[in-house]
């Protein structure tokens, strides 16, 4: 932790001498490769590695690494492993000196503010790393610019981060009246001492306040605003590592302080995870801005993990510890799988915005051959957020369908009936995730260029193809040998859910994975093979002189027909104008409008905004300006709480 803070000195040196500007990415890529290694060793460490500060400062401050801890920390390690070799060649070709420096130097704050929240384990240590995530995530998005419309959004999600972390810190407080103090230890002895409504508002408190970090709808009114208008790396680093700091603090309250969680509590994650899951894919297809379609997945997979630990909790409360097991582990796999493809993703549509000057899809087309290496990258990523066997996704999300499955064995019926069901909501998500990837990259990569700007693209430089290469293999890697990610997540598992085991089922997973890809290898190369001997021909132009590149899919008509299929979801503004206006089947122009606003910001948080404005504005009448009307307010306010104090007496 402390070579992370020591690239904030090297940034400034940075900034000063252009000679040294490869320091603070070479310090801060040293810090994770270090916290890599580390992490690994300490994820099969049965004894927790303990540092205790609170002799040396005003308030208890405590760090523990243990096996849950060491997975988060293995996650943030890594994969901004990759993220900032990308960085040190991303940032001096979009950014001046100065901005760039700025952005080393608060980014490394950033990460350690993350590696801090996994790695604490007092509630006043987790709390700063918590604040200081949000106030440097914001700080980090206004390095772009701070335009009216940026300054808003920046404004909602300093506004809910606030409001989640006050739930936060009120599910901490809640356990001192058994506990005594906010050590994590203690928190833990206490939890079997909780009464029955104390347990339910700690956990209330946890499920809004990491949910709202985690961008759970209805929660989720931030995730699209703040993530696309980041810089590229810190995107990455949002949505592929920030939103599962979350996840820890959820699976750390839910699983190791309370212990488990009654029935009703499951369900109110599970559901709440299939919402978020559907209609965060839903908001997707109908993005044509790439950052924010990706913003909108982020949801969606939040969504699956959030359906995993619904069934664990669930499958525990009915004495399924096994099967508890099995899906935290799913959940906790499928984290992983999401730092890795959101991350590459996003890193993948950095480097689209850097050869193309957009990240509109309707203006790209054709990139496969001008960003061939990008291309292939951006490919595994898509194929592994759909969840194609061979992808890590594929397999945390087999896991979470076994789990869904194992309901229908429980005695309680309504885990009888919801779990299995959810098999089907987790297909629904699978399938619009698959249309509306194959929408981005069919119109992205695929077809022609549509604009200039996609047809003079070129590839991006080799630094940043190899960050997202590393994660482009990961993706392979996890997808084929996933014992090396489960056999430790099932470590972790059995310190939360005593009674877990691996499968057989599951043990043999990998040997049909390896077995189907050198098959798919096989199939691969003949098919290379066979392609160099035929011969190609232009595809047939309907009897018209020549293809243009008007004649292929856009986005817009791609997505239509599930649009329209869902159009209870999205409820356009729709704008049809003709002109001129009395010629209606003659028409010189036609011009029509669609406006998508997503039902919860329309139906839940407008009217919300609309009452405390119009509270905010009665209430600006009590501001006269006369002291002798503020002197009156205390005076009836002295008196009004000497009536209450004689009233209890």
């Amino acid at each position: 932790m402390i070579v992370f803070l020591g690239v904030v000195p090297a940034a400034w040196l940075a900034a000063r001498s252009r000679r040294l500007n490869w320091l603070p990415g070479m310090i801060l890529s040293v810090a994770l490769l270090l916290g890599t290694f580390a992490s690994s060793s300490l994820l099969w460490s049965v004894t927790p590695l303990q540092l205790d500060l609170s002799a040396r400062t005003p308030f208890p401050f405590a760090l523990e690494v243990d096996r849950l801890s060491a997975f988060f920390l293995l996650l943030i390690c890594g994969v901004a492993l990759a993220v900032v070799l990308y960085a040190r060649s991303y940032l001096p070709r979009h950014y001046s000196p100065v901005e760039t420096q700025w952005i080393w130097a608060l980014g490394s704050l950033f990460l350690f503010s993350m590696v801090l929240v996994v790695v604490a384990s007092t509630a006043f240590a987790f709390l700063m790393g918590w604040e200081l995530m949000t106030l440097l995530s914001a700080a980090l998005i206004l390095v772009d610019g701070t335009s009216r419309e940026r300054l808003h959004n920046l404004f909602i999600y300093l506004l809910m981060m606030h409001a989640g972390a006050a739930a936060v810190a009120a599910s901490f407080l809640a356990f001192l009246p058994a506990s005594g103090d906010l050590y994590f230890s203690a928190l833990r002895a206490s939890g079997a001492l909780l009464t029955p409504g104390a347990r339910s508002a700690i956990f209330l408190l946890a499920f809004v306040g990491f949910g709202t970090k985690a961008g759970i709808i209805p929660l989720h009114l931030w995730l699209p605003k703040a993530h696309p208008i980041a810089p590229t790396p810190v995107s990455a680093l949002m949505s592929g590592l920030m939103l599962k700091t979350a996840v820890y603090g959820f699976v750390r309250f839910s699983f190791d302080f309370l212990g488990g969680a009654p029935a009703w509590a499951g369900y109110l994650v599970l559901i709440a995870g299939a919402v978020s899951g559907v209609l965060g894919v839903l908001y997707a297809i109908g993005e044509h801005d790439l950052k924010r379609l990706l913003a909108y997945h982020s949801v969606e997979n939040i969504g699956i993990i959030y359906m995993g630990l619904g069934a664990s909790l669930i499958l525990l409360a009915n004495q399924s510890p096994a099967w508890a097991g099995v899906a935290l582990v799913a959940a906790l796999f499928h984290t992983l799988n999401h730092a890795l493809f959101k991350s590459l993703l996003f890193l993948g549509a950095g480097a689209i915005a850097d050869a193309t000057r957009t990240l509109d899809i309707e203006e790209l087309g054709g990139l496969l051959k001008r960003l061939p290496a990008t291309g292939v990258a951006f490919l595994i990523g898509c194929a592994s957020i759909v969840g194609l066997p061979l992808c890590n996704g594929f397999v945390s999300e087999l896991l979470t369908f076994q789990s869904f499955l194992a309901g229908s064995a429980v005695t309680a019926l309504p885990a009888q009936v919801i779990l299995p069901l959810m098999a089907g909501v987790l297909a629904l998500i699978g399938g619009l995730a698959a249309a509306c990837f194959a929408k981005v990259y069919g119109v992205a990569f695929l077809g022609r260029a549509r604009t200039a700007a996609a047809e003079s693209a070129h590839e991006v430089p080799p630094m940043m193809l190899t960050g997202m290469g590393l994660l482009a293999v990961s993706c392979i890697g996890f997808g084929i040998f996933p014992r090396l990610a489960l056999d430790p997540l099932f470590a972790v598992a059995q310190t939360l859910v005593p009674g877990t085991s691996l499968p057989t089922e599951i043990a043999g997973l990998q040997r049909i994975l390896v077995s189907t890809t050198v098959a798919v290898l096989g199939i691969a190369l003949l098919t290379m093979v066979a392609r160099v001997r035929r011969r190609v021909t232009l595809p047939w132009a309907c009897g018209l002189p020549g293809l243009t590149t008007r004649m292929q899919y856009t986005s817009t008509s791609f997505s239509k027909p599930i649009r329209a299929v869902f159009a209870a979801v999205y409820k356009p503004d729709r704008k049809l104008e003709v002109l001129p206006a009395n010629r209606p089947y003659f028409p010189s122009s036609i011009s029509y409008r669609s406006v998508r606003t997503t039902s919860f910001e329309r139906s839940l948080y407008r009217p919300m905004t609309n009452v405390v404005i119009t509270l905010a504005t009665r209430m600006h009448r009590l501001q006269t300006g006369n002291i002798q009307v503020y002197l009156l307010y205390i005076f009836l306010t002295l008196v009004v709480l000497l009536a209450v104090v004689g009233l209890r007496k």
